[in-house]
């Protein structure tokens, strides 16, 4: 069963997918690079001894990010 998947698996990942290829655009703009410390200044300080502390962190973050989308 797992060389079975392990086959399925190898032949896939050679497959070509026309639409897809087709959609690549090798001059298409990439987004900037931000440098370490502004992607960890957005991170906030967090105490890991309090669950809920940590889980309304998160939450704010989500929402962050979905509100930035």
């Amino acid at each position: 069963m797992t060389r079975a998947a392990l086959l399925c698996l190898i032949l896939t990942a050679c497959t070509r997918f026309p639409a897809l290829d087709a959609t690549y655009d090798p001059k298409a703009m990439t987004p900037p690079l931000l440098p370490t410390d502004e992607l960890t200044a957005v991170v906030p300080k967090i105490n890991p001894e309090d669950p809920l502390t940590t889980r309304t962190a998160a939450l704010q973050a989500r929402a962050a990010a979905l509100r930035n989308r």
